[in-house]
């Protein structure tokens, strides 16, 4: 919950379901809506180091991506939209938040099928992946910053 009233509870799970419908049926830009959301106060007060691991010893068939950084609306569409773009195939994901931090691991594999072995190509996911996570980190910081300097 984030209010303590019930209607106002329900006139947000309103709004929230409204974005979805506006979203799926291309009324509304998925990230221009998420460019517009606020971070969360909470956010402020915590720094949470980016962390990316790749390991290919947890699956016979998949390559395991852990990911540690802070939460913030969006992350796990971001995260999900750069490994798209790397041309991985999701085949499972674990979704989990701790407070101020996520922790998501994926399951994947390249467009053949195959775990991502290749040294230089893990290195590219971990420095994508490290962005997407340092980017949230670095905006939670401009918000804290943003009322010291009004």
């Amino acid at each position: 919950r984030e209010f303590e009233r019930s209607d106002d509870e329900l006139r947000r799970g309103r709004r929230i379901a409204d974005s979805i419908e506006k979203v799926l049926g291309g009324q509304m830009n998925l990230e221009a809506l998420i460019a517009k959301k606020e971070l969360r106060r909470r956010m402020r007060a915590f720094t949470v180091e980016p962390r990316v691991m790749i390991d290919n010893t947890l699956s016979d068939e998949l390559t395991v991506i852990e990911v540690n950084g802070l939460d913030r609306p969006g992350l796990l569409y971001d995260l999900t939209r750069e490994l798209s773009d790397m041309m991985l195939d999701i085949a499972s994901a674990q979704i989990a938040t701790f407070g101020e931090k996520a922790i998501d691991v994926f399951y994947v594999t390249d467009l053949t099928g195959k775990k991502i072995t290749n040294e230089t190509r893990q290195t590219a996911i971990r420095e994508r992946l490290t962005k997407v996570l340092s980017d949230g980190d670095e905006e939670a910081k401009l918000e804290a910053a943003a009322p010291a300097a009004q």
